[in-house]
């Protein structure tokens, strides 16, 4: 039997039919056949139903022979070409192109036929490289390179170079946007207190950590100005405008060229609207929230991710049950590390550590080394590093923003840090998630024995 495989992924008006091809192929067809086609399938691998089906019945035994109206018909990539080959090979199934006019029954033919697929190939891959360039000049241009506009934003048309270019527009949810950034700003708030909350504010979208997470790492939203290019600078990214076109309005995008690792950040052309000392804060706190590696997300002691077994080393999760708290070690339970499981009591270690506390404040121990400093330092770090890539404009700005930091940060250290203090002392009545960062702000770890704890303080 001939098979004939007919395949059309879109349809165009410069391309044949499924019934223009197969219309072609019979006229090289003499005897019984069977139609295979697929539509709506790229050929750039054999995920395929019909094709399938059809090496399925070459195995059986069933086709003798396969006619396409093109080589490209059949596959677009000469790795999976070779290895369907030597399957018709296998099973003596001739090939026949009607469009390129070879038929493997003769060396000519076979030899044509691996030409062809070479240069078939390098049509597909140069297709998709001239689409990743064009993509590149649209964003290089500031235009929105395509997709669905991020939460926020509208894509509008306008004419840029005499070309109508999309672009993004900010729209009635942007202020959403904002809200997300502001209360991810506070010390206490997490991913999925801000997800939670939105959600009971506006309950006609799904929010969870990750959808709160994509937002605040996306540079559409920021004002891109000099601070914006120098976080990004530092984190390796090739900037593709220069320092003094980062004027505090435009938002920025990201984007990968080709295959390679190499991220470009570049201006868009649409405005941002969160402020850049917003938007670096959250990518701080996003940061270090990273570095915790999401310890401490229990539910039953605000000393969470800080236990250590004193006698293996291993982290200690807390359970309840029956309105008990146990200990449970993950070096007896995921390695079987064998020792014993008696420990000192969670309800004496979290006294312990409310009354050192107490003691602290008492004695004056807790003073102003804030979040705010870890950012400003943050800050000043990063523009000391992206001196040495800089031109002398780019330095002398430097320095002037290293002074002004500097000084904020002396004018912070003069001050008390009451809030947190003030925190402290009424530890009993605040939340959970309270609680459990004034402990991280405070401990390093705790290692828990049978009848003592050792704290490791970070003051």
């Amino acid at each position: 039997m001939t098979a004939i495989y007919v395949r059309q992924s879109v349809e165009k008006k410069d391309s044949i039919s499924i019934e223009g091809q197969i219309e072609k192929c019979l006229t090289e067809i003499e005897g019984e056949y069977e139609i295979y086609q697929d539509k709506g399938f790229s050929g750039k691998n054999i995920k395929r139903p019909a094709f399938l089906k059809m090496l399925q019945d070459v195995e059986r035994y069933k086709i003798s022979k396969i006619v396409v109206y093109r080589l490209d018909r059949f596959s677009r990539s000469i790795t999976d070409f070779s290895k369907i080959w030597e399957i018709l090979c296998q099973y003596h199934v001739d090939f026949v192109s009607i469009n390129e006019k070879f038929d493997t029954a003769s060396p000519m033919g076979r030899a044509m036929l691996h030409i062809i697929m070479v240069f078939a190939q390098l049509e597909r891959e140069t297709i998709s490289e001239r689409i990743t360039d064009n993509y590149y000049m649209r964003a290089k241009s500031g235009a929105w390179t395509g997709g669905p506009a991020p939460f926020g934003f509208s894509i509008q048309k306008k004419i840029h170079n005499s070309k109508k270019v999309s672009y993004l527009s900010r729209n009635e949810y942007s202020n959403i946007v904002l809200q997300i950034f502001e209360n991810y700003q506070k010390k206490e708030s997490s991913l999925g207190s801000i997800a939670k909350e939105m959600t009971e504010i506006y309950k006609n979208k799904i929010w969870d950590s990750v959808t709160i997470s994509r937002i605040l790492h996306n540079p559409v939203y920021v004002q891109c100005n000099q601070d914006i290019y120098h976080y990004y600078q530092y984190k390796n990214y090739i900037m593709q405008n220069d320092i003094e076109q980062f004027n505090g309005k435009n938002g920025g995008m990201i984007i990968k060229k080709h295959s390679n690792e190499t991220k470009y950040f570049l201006l868009a052309c649409h405005e941002g609207f969160v402020p850049s000392e917003l938007f670096l804060e959250c990518q701080y706190k996003l940061e270090n929230n990273k570095q915790l590696k999401n310890s401490g997300k229990g539910k039953y002691t605000f000393l969470s991710g800080l236990l250590k077994c004193g006698i293996c080393g291993y982290s200690l999760k807390v359970i309840s049950s029956k309105g008990k708290r146990y200990f449970v070690c993950t070096g007896r339970t995921n390695h079987y590390i064998k020792h014993s499981s008696e420990y000192i009591s969670l309800d004496k270690l979290e006294q312990a550590f409310q009354q050192e506390l107490y003691n602290m404040i008492q004695n004056n121990t807790i003073t102003q080394k804030d979040y705010e400093i870890n950012i400003i330092d943050e800050k000043i770090n990063r523009l000391i590093k992206a001196i040495s890539e800089s031109n002398e404009i780019s330095i002398k700005y430097i320095n002037i923003e290293i002074e002004k930091l500097q000084q904020q940060k002396n004018d912070i250290l003069k001050k008390q840090n009451n809030i947190f203090c003030e925190k402290v002392n009424d530890f009993h009545s605040i939340s959970l998630e309270n609680q459990k960062y004034i402990a991280k702000q405070m401990i390093e770890k705790i290692n828990v024995f049978a009848e003592k704890a050792e704290f490791y303080w970070k003051i």
